[in-house]
């Protein structure tokens, strides 16, 4: 009996040690948001939704600016601007350093609300989210995440799936064909998806708060600037319907910032994976640009501050 009782205990312990070398395995390819939630705390961001995610390539970034900026950035479905992506932030971010470089990019679905009242906190749907419910933010590996956010998906860390790659930066790589022909084909089913979404989503004060107290809470440690990347025009057509008004609603945000960069003005000069997110190609020339542009507004403030002493 006792030497039973011996084997199954050795037997337990060998699969809790397999289990966790499996777990360990989880990687950016694995899970699209995962990494974000195992990597060390940052002093450098790239606030937003997917369009930030997949759209800004910290590596491209950082050979400019000569800093570590992480994408901490999810989807309109988790980072929309409110009190869940908030604390996120404040839980990533390590306030070591006071000179740090953040990047806010904006749009109207992130100061929008689909509920149905959009200014009630408690029915915001990124509550119930990784981002709203992770509290240990640079845990390796993060069992909260792994145990409820990957729970049915686990054979995923073995057999993984090669279209998106999450990078260690935060940089969600994804890889489709660039033909005219699937371009069309993604960009006609995800602008449908949108329109649709025109009836469900309502502006939200309580939002546009936050986003403005997320400025505020990042100046602490640093310069934000606010950023407007390119969509396809007739993503544009949607978001305009959406929002006619967003330039006015983003008067406050600019303030609070030390510059707004509002890039829908180049939506024809790029391309678009699904209408919505930029191709790699176009997020390498965007984040280049947004990098020299910061780079030179870091410039100007140097030399004004200099002028004044």
């Amino acid at each position: 009996m006792r030497k039973f009782v011996v084997n199954v205990l050795l037997f337990g312990i060998l699969c809790i040690i397999s289990i966790y070398i499996v777990l360990k395995m989880t990687d950016g390819y694995s899970d699209a948001y995962y990494l974000r939630f195992t990597t060390p705390k940052q002093s450098n961001f790239i606030i937003g939704t997917s369009k930030a995610a997949q759209g800004m390539n910290p590596a491209v970034i950082n050979k400019i600016l000569h800093k570590e900026l992480y994408n901490y950035s999810f989807d309109i479905s988790k980072s929309p601007f409110g009190p869940a992506y908030l604390k996120s932030i404040q839980r990533k971010l390590s306030k070591e350093k006071k000179d740090g470089i953040f990047i806010v990019t904006v749009d109207c679905w992130s100061i929008y609300s689909k509920c149905k009242n959009p200014n009630d906190i408690a029915s915001f749907g990124e509550n119930s989210s990784s981002v709203g419910e992770i509290e240990q933010v640079d845990q390796n590996p993060n069992f909260q995440y792994l145990t409820k956010y990957m729970s049915g998906n686990y054979y995923k860390i073995i057999f993984k799936p090669t279209v998106a790659q999450l990078h260690e930066n935060g940089w969600l790589e994804v890889s489709l064909d660039m033909d005219s022909t699937s371009v069309a084909r993604r960009t006609k089913n995800t602008l449908v998806e949108y329109k649709n979404l025109l009836s469900l989503y309502q502006f939200s004060q309580v939002r546009l708060d936050y986003l403005v107290d997320t400025i505020d809470f990042l100046n602490q440690y640093g310069h934000v600037y606010l950023v407007r990347l390119p969509v396809s025009p007739k993503l544009m057509d949607i978001e305009n319907q959406l929002s006619p008004n967003f330039s006015s609603l983003m008067q406050l945000p600019a303030e609070k910032s030390y510059g707004f960069l509002d890039l829908t003005s180049k939506n024809k000069l790029f391309r678009y994976t699904d209408g919505v997110h930029l191709s790699k190609r176009s997020g390498t020339l965007v984040s280049e640009e947004i990098a020299h542009w910061i780079k030179n507004s870091e410039r100007d403030t140097d030399t004004k501050h200099h002028k004044q002493q």
